[in-house]
């Protein structure tokens, strides 16, 4: 089941994931999926280099500026609020 208009975009040959979609860290090695490509630290996307990763965001560095990609850009983060009692 895909969420209401991705079934459309994705019959007109429009990629229907866009951005980071999964980071996957371990000792040995960090990965990102970006764009639907799997991507080491140090890897070329999107005309720039994998320069770091964390948990949700990617950071890639291209013709000396780095550009920082979320993989929830629509959330906003607040901290949580304890129940008095």
């Amino acid at each position: 089941m895909q969420p209401p208009g991705e079934a459309s975009a994705s019959r007109a040959g429009a990629p229907v994931n866009t951005g980071l979609q999964l980071v996957l860290t371990s000792a040995q090695r960090k990965l990102a999926l970006i764009d639907g490509a799997l991507v080491p630290v140090g890897g070329k996307v999107r005309s720039g280099t994998l320069a770091g990763l964390s948990d949700s965001v990617a950071v890639l560095q291209r013709n000396g500026s780095r550009d920082v990609l979320l993989m929830h850009p629509n959330i906003e983060k607040k901290p949580s609020r304890r129940d008095a009692k």
